[in-house]
Parts: C-alpha cells; structure tokens; sequence
C-alpha cells in the first residue's frame, strides 16, 4: 500500500485548498476549474469516493494515484490508473471519472495556454492532443525521470512558500521537455534510407504541424502536404500519426475546432462566419465535428462561455 511521505501533514492537505467553496461550477458538460487564489493552477490531494460525470475543462489534469485506482473514459476509452501511474488528460478532453470506494490520488490542475509563447509549445501540445499514461512498467526511464518532478510539484504547493507557483511550473516545464525527448527517441524510422535522419524528420514534421497550425483555415488537403514534404500520401499519413498520433485529417480538425472555440468566445460574429473562418467549407461538417469533439453544439458552447464564465 502507498503512502503518503511522512513530510507532509495530511491536515494541511486540505487547508492549503481552503479557499475552494467546495462547488464545482458547471454548465453542462463544461467545467470552469477554479484555481487557487492569484494563481493558474491547483493541486489536490483527493481521498473522497466521489464519481464525476462526462465533462470537460480547459485545464491540463494530471492524476496520480496513492491508495487504490482511479478510472478514466476518454472517448470512450476506459483507463485503469493503479497508485503510483502518471496519467495526463488533455485541456479540452471529454471526460468521466470513477472512484473506488476507498483510495487517494494527487490531482494536478494546471493552466498551460499562456506557455503558447514558448519555442516548442506546438510540438509539446501535439503529444497532449491524446491522453499520455506513464507507468514504471510502460516506460521505465520517462517514469523514473519524471516521477520525482510530481513530488517536487506537490511538495512546494503544499509548502505554501513564497514563489511556489514559479517552482511548480518549472518543474511542469521539465516534464514536457522529458516526454518531447522521449518522443524522439521513440520514433520508428527504420527503414534503411531513413537510417540517420531521425533528427531531420522530427524537425521536418515540426514545420509540417507548425504549417498546419498556422494555416488551417485554408483549403489544405493530405495530397499535396505530403507532395511538398517529398512524400507518397501513405508514407506521409504513416509518419504523421507516428509524430503527432492523429492521422493528417483528425488534426487539421482539432486545429480548426480549436480556433472555433476562441471566436465564440471573442467575437460575436455568426456561427455559419465561425464555420468558413475556421476553414470549414460546410455548416453542417462544423456542426457535426464541434458536437462530437466538445459534447455541445456551437451556439451552447458559446452561450456557456460568455455567460458567467
């Protein structure tokens, strides 16, 4: 059974979080995550049996497990989190939650978008576009490397110490530069003429998601993408997903409902403008991926954005 380190006074587990008001402010399927008071982030130690329905956040959530498991449904894949996994949920992720009746974890909430000024941020969100699960059997070296950063993390928050939020984001800026290594070192070129190069395809394939983050609006389509780069559509649909983990077509849309999102949010032009400034030719296409990627529709999510939130 995992303990806590007896450093840490449970008691003052909580009464770091004291300034929560104990309600979660919902509408919807979308949570606003309150953070602790002039600041970006909260962390959590979390010993209740409490079950969370479908929903989703703008926040990063990252959950690590103390006493029992906790369970996780992303898009309708189940995640059965043991004491000591490190599990991340993407910002913007749909997401249900299942305690046992029994247990604790640490619960890692963090604000990220004002790090998009970083050198990097695109690729490093690129690995965050899916759930990233981190286990010592899994990934024995990216565990043991980050793992002592999460207590760092936890430590200094509940420590309650003068700069703790500057310590606290400087250790989350040392796991992504370790799962960005990672990521490198794991890719599969093999092939015999791609022996040597790997450090050229991943530059390669940053400016190929930097191009698309850039240009998603416009009429970009797979075939003349991968022309661009020098490669066959296959060869290229093949190495894309291996980089990114979607396939060309799933990223350019997150990208375009990604910037859908800020417009009902920051301006108050039509849904049909959103649409074709987004870089979707078809109304109905929006409506029907904004839905599946976000659990609303456009105009909800626009109304609980700009209402109270």
């Amino acid at each position: 059974m995992h303990k806590i380190p007896s450093s840490i006074d449970i008691d003052n587990l909580y009464k770091v979080n004291l300034d929560y008001d104990g309600q979660r402010q919902m509408s919807d399927f979308l949570e606003t995550i309150k953070y602790r008071d002039n600041s970006a982030l909260r962390i959590w130690y979390n010993d209740i049996p409490e079950c969370y329905d479908m929903h989703w956040h703008n926040t990063l959530e990252i959950i690590v497990p103390v006493e029992n498991y906790y369970d996780v449904t992303i898009n309708d894949d189940n995640y059965h989190i043991q004491p000591d996994e490190i599990f991340m949920i993407p910002p913007r992720a749909l997401h249900s939650i299942v305690s046992p009746q029994s247990g604790a974890r640490f619960v890692y909430l963090f604000d990220i978008d004002f790090l998009s000024k970083l050198n990097g941020y695109r690729s490093i969100m690129s690995l965050l576009n899916h759930p990233v699960y981190i286990t010592s059997k899994s990934t024995p070296e990216l565990y043991s490397e980050i793992y002592p950063y999460f207590i760092d993390m936890k430590n200094d928050y509940f420590s309650n110490q003068d700069y703790c939020d500057f310590l606290i984001y400087s250790s989350l800026l040392r796991v992504f530069s370790s799962l960005g290594r990672h990521h490198i070192e794991q890719l599969d070129i093999n092939e015999s003429s791609l022996v040597g190069k790997k450090q050229e395809y991943v530059n390669k394939f940053l400016n190929i998601v930097e191009y698309i983050d850039l240009h998603y609006s416009e009429n970009l389509n797979l075939e003349n993408i991968a022309a661009s780069c020098g490669f066959s559509k296959f060869h290229f649909s093949r190495l894309f997903k291996q980089y990114t983990g979607f396939t060309f077509c799933d990223y350019l849309n997150y990208r375009r409902i990604s910037h859908a999102e800020e417009l009902l949010i920051s301006q108050g032009c039509p849904i049909t403008e959103v649409a074709f400034q987004s870089g979707f030719a078809s109304i109905s296409t929006f409506n029907r991926l904004f839905k599946q990627i976000k659990g609303c529709s456009p105009t909800e999510y626009r109304s609980h954005n700009c209402y109270g939130l």
